[in-house]
């Protein structure tokens, strides 16, 4: 069956809930992200460089400042009300991970089991209400921030995890690279528009408002994602005959989820090597990404001397490109698979090459280009963007080794890789702490290369683009009781009149109807 023929009731309903999703994750990085720029709106750096150097003398001699610095070190048109140092904005940036980290891992297996769509509508509601709660809570203290951010994570640990589950029910083998990487770029765009967004609102309403006309978006979105959005083809009520065939029949020859919830093999998973694998790229590239997230936007400011308006254009950029890219390079594995050019894990290890090692010798370029702002903003740019590679490498290669359990192996890896995500920045606050200096973030640049290059390494080495034998094992039992559930369903009607004991045994089986 061809594409023209699934899309009979145009627009197909996998593509809507590949937009919905998409839209999705614009949202959960806008309300996640968008305290990573307004800090530096909330923040007296005057005041902190005051309580640390009282005579105002620099850090560095002025013949070895850059020209930017110079510009930089008298500016105080910007600051904000709140005098909190680095280490206390890395908390206020990094507690959100707390919170994601404990709801993270069991997130991918609860929607395994109750299914994707309210899982993730619950959490984006309750995510923005927090998110309309931190103005308030700036106010009486940083640490009441702290605890909102924290119940954040736990609200939206789910969000990502929770989404591997529905994919492989929707989602043909063919067009998983293509797809899932069109979802997950949602995360790059989010950050694009959130950066900017926030900048804009700063600049015009002043940092409380971000929070506000943010916060609000989320209860939009879930409106429509609860209208338009089923946890499978066959709950779906407006899906074509066309499109539901193929999706059936394009799954079922590849290893693909059953009805039935599989119990989940931990010892195989925590004793395998391709798991390990994705793990560590995904520790790796979290340290990574989250200290250019959380910390470029003070890098900006501190040691580039941009002011809000250009931090926010100059930070969101990286982004934009990343998500470009990650539209582009998809297709392209995708194509890899089709003609059979490369196998499926050379396209995952490939891939992650590009994200990981190309990030990594970027950020070491940074860390020695000195006072070349031109070459600072451009090696930047691309280690940002460079990691758009993921998408068609370890982000999604949990679906090729075991996809009955891709949500539980999302949540596992994503979870564990937490642990670093808050661990990095708070160690850039500390290396910083009243150092705004090009040597000190020379440390925390070559830090970051060394990490990215490590995992690329490891994941080259160990990963694995097969079906696990475990998953193939919990396949074969799963589908052994879904033949035997529909073979009571055929006893239960097999008789042209029923009898209500019958009916009532169709009924508790979950039968489809056969009138």
């Amino acid at each position: 069956m061809g594409f023209k023929e699934t899309c009979q009731g145009f627009p197909p309903a996998r593509f809507v809930m590949a937009f919905m999703a998409f839209t999705g994750y614009i949202n959960v990085y806008i309300v996640r992200n968008n305290i990573n720029l307004a800090i530096v709106a909330m923040v007296n750096y005057t005041a902190i460089r005051e309580e640390v150097n009282p005579s105002n003398d620099s850090l560095i001699p002025e013949e070895k400042q850059c020209e930017f610095q110079t510009v930089n070190s008298t500016d105080t048109s910007e600051d904000g009300p709140f005098p909190w140092s680095e280490p206390i904005q890395a908390l206020i940036s990094t507690s959100f991970l707390w919170g994601y980290f404990i709801t993270n891992i069991p997130g991918g297996r609860l929607a395994e089991i109750f299914g994707t769509k309210y899982l993730l509508a619950i959490s984006q509601i309750l995510a923005s209400a927090l998110t309309m709660l931190i103005p308030i809570a700036a106010s009486v203290g940083w640490e009441l921030i702290i605890v909102i951010r924290v119940t954040m994570g736990l609200v939206q640990g789910p969000s990502f995890p929770c989404m591997h589950p529905l994919l492989a029910k929707w989602i043909p083998p063919q067009e998983r690279g293509t797809i899932s990487a069109v979802v997950y770029a949602g995360q790059q765009l989010g950050t694009v528009v959130g950066l900017l967004l926030t900048g804009l609102i700063i600049n015009k309403l002043g940092w409380e408002a971000v929070f506000y006309i943010e916060g609000c978006i989320g209860f939009v979105w879930t409106f429509f994602w609860l209208l338009l959005v089923f946890d499978s083809p066959d709950t779906h009520p407006r899906i074509s005959k066309a499109e539901k065939k193929y999706i059936r029949t394009s799954i079922a020859n590849d290893a693909s989820p059953t009805k039935k919830v599989a119990s989940v093999p931990w010892k195989d998973i925590f004793t395998s090597l391709p798991f390990y694998a994705i793990l560590i790229a995904n520790i790796g590239h979290n340290w990574g990404f989250l200290i250019l997230l959380t910390e470029l936007p003070i890098y900006m400011k501190n040691i580039l001397g941009f002011d809000i308006k250009s931090n926010s254009m100059a930070t969101a950029f990286p982004y934009f490109l990343t998500w470009l890219a990650s539209i582009a390079v998809s297709p392209l594995a995708d194509l890899c698979k089709q003609k059979e050019w490369l196998s499926t894990v050379w396209i995952r290890k490939i891939f992650t090459l590009i994200g990981h090692m190309g990030p990594a010798v970027c950020l070491t370029a940074v860390a020695f280009a000195g006072c070349d702002l031109t070459l600072i903003l451009v090696m930047l740019t691309l280690s940002v963007s460079l990691q758009a590679g993921i998408y068609a490498g370890w982000f999604i290669n949990h679906i090729d080794i075991a996809s009955n359990f891709a949500g539980t192996l999302f949540g596992l890896t994503n979870g564990l890789s937490i642990i670093p995500s808050w661990i990095g920045p708070l160690v850039v606050g500390f290396i910083t702490k009243g150092n705004q200096t090009i040597e000190a973030w020379q440390i925390v640049f070559l830090l970051a290369a060394v990490v990215l290059g490590f995992d690329a390494v490891f994941f080259l080495i160990f990963a694995s683009g097969d079906e696990q034998p475990w998953n193939k094992e919990a396949t074969k039992q799963t589908k052994k009781e879904d033949t035997r559930e529909s073979m009571k369903c055929f006893d239960a009607g097999t008789t042209d009149t029923k009898s209500e004991a019958q009916k009532t045994a169709q009924k508790d089986l979950k039968c489809p109807s056969t009138s």
